[in-house]
């Protein structure tokens, strides 16, 4: 009998993380940092996703390998109002963030866009990645344990 061993959830797609920090766990087999690649996450708020003036923020994320599934790409963002990339972005607001995931690679003439997150559980318009941050101190806000997986409200 074979034993198909179960990925590590707790470990994939977005988590909430207190002081506003998101962390982001993705496994890509056969995408190394050792051979030039680098991933990166790029987020925006729901509201601002179809406002040209306004551009995602993009992550670097961080290649290790786990000795079960291989390369894993993963990083911590904090989702601050300061940070905003522009003065009328909702960015630090409560709510929906949209996410993609782009790859620069030696290989490609440019940057691979719009990987979406397989381990994702939400997703929001145009079936982009999605997660939803909620803070404590914000009266609509919902309260979530600290490292709870983020879930689908579909």
């Amino acid at each position: 009998m074979v034993v198909m061993k179960l990925l590590p959830l707790d470990q994939l797609g977005p988590h909430e993380l207190p002081n506003n920090q998101v962390r982001f766990g993705f496994l890509l087999p056969w995408v190394s940092a050792v051979h030039g690649n680098a991933l990166f996450v790029k987020v925006i708020h729901e509201a601002d996703q179809f406002l040209q003036a306004i551009p995602t923020r993009r992550f670097p994320l961080a290649h290790s390998v786990d000795p079960i599934y291989g390369d894993f790409w993963s990083g911590e963002i904090t989702i601050d109002p300061a940070d905003r990339p522009t003065p009328d972005s909702a960015w630090g607001e409560p709510g929906r963030y949209v996410y993609r995931f782009e790859l620069e690679s030696p290989l490609l003439s440019q940057p691979l866009d719009w990987i979406i997150d397989p381990y994702a559980r939400e997703y929001g318009i145009g079936r982009q990645s999605a997660f939803t941050l909620g803070y404590a101190d914000h009266p609509g806000a919902r309260s979530r344990r600290p490292g709870k997986r983020l879930r689908s409200r579909i």
